[in-house]
């Protein structure tokens, strides 16, 4: 299929960006994995067999690089991207509300990264050695369990079989919060090469939430409860986040500390059937091959294209911006070359009433515990505001009392190499519904799918099939011991009809 008309050579992007290519910038020093530690090539070969097997079931382990999207240019010229970037030490956050956030404009952010550790620390040799033997999420299986990759196999994979699959595997791990402890198998070995074992949480150290965004409403309801929020995001080229909006209302920020993305972003009002039609799946770069030229094509008669008639924005992320996503606003990503970002949503005070509606019906107990929370603290106060701002988003949220639920789609994930990008949904009548990121989607009933809910769930319905398989089993013996008891009787019989004839022709013969 053609490439669009904002698609253009490499060579001219690698000189607005310092010189730099994209190639070397994914690895500047020329280091490679088996030079910072060894990789087994069975056990490795075995590895991502099996991981690609679990990850996306539907495509054979041969079929993931039949499309060739490897010979194909994702890259944008710089006049495509128009949207506006500030300086988070120039803009305060009252104006950055008043200007992006009230009114749900994105916005590309830089400077949010100054101090951040992740500045030095989150590249490939420093992740290599202090992660090598970790296991990092990329995906879900078809019954929703977690695909896990060790990470120092993960990185031999993006040098060798991710060049060519059409959408590479893709890190995108929310546990990197959660306490752990490194594997004790192979310290020694690490530490002879110079490596440092260390547990994912180390990760949250190395970044801090920017200023504009670190007001989140739903701490308040603790991290055990809260829908996972945060993810550690890693990944070569072309792999991605398949086209979806924030789950429950929530917006989002992304900062990206090495490497490019591409965005392509649609305002709340786009029609859904327009942006996510029905396809054979839902990778980004799939998006980007078969359904983006069909928005940018003039059709005859008209002015203007699809994209441009609804208001899609694109945009070039660099290393050290930072994306602000409102909450509704659908979007689709892909990674140019090497990446590593992380990314949050939030409740910010300023969407709570959007945000409230969506997590009222999807969430019934997370939003009674949300209010409750800010109900107390309208009585008391709390540390950053005052009484009387928490009585106002009381009140806002009373307010809301009247209007009905809205709803809200149910999606359930793919399971797919970009481990983000999910299948989408089907309402009522048959109409493809664009999906929600699928670590934080709640079942249509309400029912919560985050890391907590969804072991007790595996647990309640491991003892419901003993229970079942133990009443088979009480089944089948009683069964089988009626026939035992019928067929001994049986036999008892048959041996008396003998005898009675062997004695009536005895008697015959006398």
């Amino acid at each position: 299929m053609p490439l669009s008309a904002t698609h253009f050579n490499i060579s001219n992007i690698s000189e607005r960006l310092d010189g730099d290519t994209p190639v070397k910038l994914a690895n500047k020093n020329g280091i490679k994995t088996t030079d910072i530690i060894k990789i087994n090539q069975k056990k490795y070969e075995r590895k991502v067999k099996k991981v690609k097997l679990n990850a996306r079931s539907e495509l054979d382990i041969f079929e993931w690089s039949k499309c060739g999207f490897a010979n194909n240019n994702y890259w944008i010229s710089p006049d495509a991207d128009k949207l506006p970037r500030i300086d988070v030490s120039q803009v305060s956050r009252e104006d950055f509300i008043m200007k992006y956030e009230a009114p749900g404009l994105p916005v590309v952010i830089t400077g949010c990264t100054r101090g951040w550790a992740a500045e030095t620390k989150w590249n490939k040799e420093e992740l290599l050695r202090n992660y090598a033997r970790h296991k990092f999420k990329i995906g879900e299986d078809d019954k929703g369990n977690p695909v896990r990759m060790t990470f120092k196999y993960y990185m031999y994979y993006l040098e060798t079989e991710g060049f060519k699959d059409d959408s590479p595997l893709y890190i995108f791990d929310s546990s990197f919060g959660r306490r752990g402890k490194s594997k004790k198998a192979g310290v020694e070995e690490l530490k002879k090469k110079n490596l440092r074992p260390k547990s994912k949480e180390y990760l949250l150290k190395d970044y801090k939430v920017p200023t504009y965004f670190d007001d989140d409403l739903f701490r308040f309801t603790g991290e055990n409860r809260r829908p996972p929020y945060r993810w550690f995001i890693l990944g070569g080229e072309r792999s991605g986040t398949g086209i979806h909006a924030d789950p429950l209302g929530t917006s989002a920020w992304n900062t990206l500390l090495v490497g490019h993305k591409r965005w392509c972003l649609f305002p709340p009002s786009t029609p859904r059937k327009l942006i996510d039609p029905k396809q054979k799946d839902h990778e980004a770069v799939t998006w980007f091959t078969c359904v983006l030229p069909k928005l940018l094509e003039v059709h005859e008669g008209k002015n203007k294209s699809l994209a441009e008639e609804y208001g899609m924005i694109e945009a070039l992320q660099r290393p050290g911006e930072t994306m602000f996503v409102p909450g509704g606003w659908y979007h689709v990503v892909m990674n140019l070359d090497f990446t590593i970002a992380v990314t949050q949503n939030f409740c910010s005070p300023t969407s709570i009433e959007q945000v409230w509606l969506r997590t009222r019906n999807a969430r019934p107990k997370l939003a009674q515990k949300l209010l409750s929370k800010i109900i107390r603290l309208s009585t008391i106060g709390g540390t950053r505001h005052s009484k009387n701002f928490y009585r106002n988003l009381v009140n806002k949220i009373k307010a809301l009392e009247t209007i009905p639920a809205l709803p809200e789609s149910s999606s359930s994930s793919s399971s797919s190499s970009t481990s983000s990008s999910e299948k989408s949904s089907t309402d009522d009548d048959g109409d493809t519904e664009v999906s929600e990121t699928e670590s934080e989607e709640d079942g249509a009933d309400g029912e919560c799918r985050c890391y907590s809910c969804k072991m007790k769930a595996k647990r309640k319905a491991k003892r419901q099939e003993r229970e079942k398989q133990k009443l088979e089993m009480q089944k089948e013996w009683e069964k089988r011991r009626y026939e035992n008891n019928t067929g001994g009787m049986l036999k008892r019989e048959e041996r008396m009809t003998i005898e009675d004839d062997r004695d009536r022709k005895k008697r015959r013969e006398m």
